[in-house]
């Protein structure tokens, strides 16, 4: 609740590293398809210094292509995706979230890259061992903007009944709010091969807005909130802000 000084705002030219997040369960393996079909069309949006890389999922999750920037590798790994089968039964949306942001993790530091990850599912999963909250966390903690494509007729998880008692570990996956709470984008699609090509498109095309983070305790959390001015506002009545919900403080900002 601390207005801050922009100190510069514009188009986001920083290398991207993205992961392809694929469910292989049965029902989004035809989808799977149909996106590996557009794929090397939709990944034209891409710059030459970005990186993308294949993860497939199901109750386990693997990487299918580490990171390249050759769209015919990743095309290859999207094709070869569409045909894998599930291991075991049922299908673990928030673990493979988690394990996505660990591969993100590992990646060479030294540049400045912008990281994001694009998961594609039928949004039918449960939170066993792995609770949204703690997935929100993880997101912030390595600033990673998730993103989904959601293919189901029934795109959001039942809600429990009034008064209802959940086990964390028995919830239901939802990627809407972690998408939500990171600045992302996340889109019910009936037929998703139209959608990749736009979601890459905004993947690349954010804005950056950089400020002097304030000082804090080390680990403790910052909210961040983005308003349009009333002038703005004005002009353009129906704008959507997406941005991250916050931070932790790094050593680095605790020194400020």
């Amino acid at each position: 609740n601390q207005p801050c000084e922009i100190a510069n705002f514009g188009r986001d030219t920083v290398p991207l590293d993205l992961i392809l997040l694929l469910d292989v369960s049965g029902s989004v393996q035809k989808y799977l398809r149909d996106i590996a079909a557009v794929a090397r069309s939709a990944l034209t949006t891409l710059q030459p210094r970005d990186r993308v890389a294949v993860m497939i999922f199901s109750r386990d999750s693997w990487i299918e292509q580490p990171f390249t920037s050759d769209p015919a590798e990743i095309s290859e790994a999207l094709e070869k995706s569409s045909h894998e089968l599930p291991v075991g039964s049922g299908t673990r949306i928030n673990a493979a979230i988690i394990s996505a942001i660990g591969f993100l993790g590992r990646q060479d530091q030294s540049t400045v890259k912008r990281r994001a990850i694009l998961v594609v599912t039928d949004n039918s999963g449960i939170s066993y061992q792995v609770h949204q909250q703690s997935v929100i966390q993880s997101l912030w903690e390595k600033a990673v903007v998730l993103n989904a494509i959601v293919v189901n007729r029934h795109p959001h998880p039942p809600v429990p009944r009034a008064g209802a008692v959940i086990n964390p570990d028995f919830a239901f996956d939802d990627v809407f709010p972690l998408a939500d709470a990171t600045g992302g984008e996340a889109i019910a699609a009936s037929k998703p091969q139209q959608s990749l090509s736009e979601m890459l498109t905004h993947i690349r095309a954010r804005y950056v807005l950089l400020y002097h983070a304030p000082g804090g305790v080390p680990g403790s959390f910052h909210k961040i909130r983005v308003e349009l001015s009333e002038t703005a506002r004005k002009r353009f009545p129906h704008a959507i802000i997406r941005t991250r919900g916050g931070y932790y403080v790094n050593r680095e900002q605790a020194k400020d």
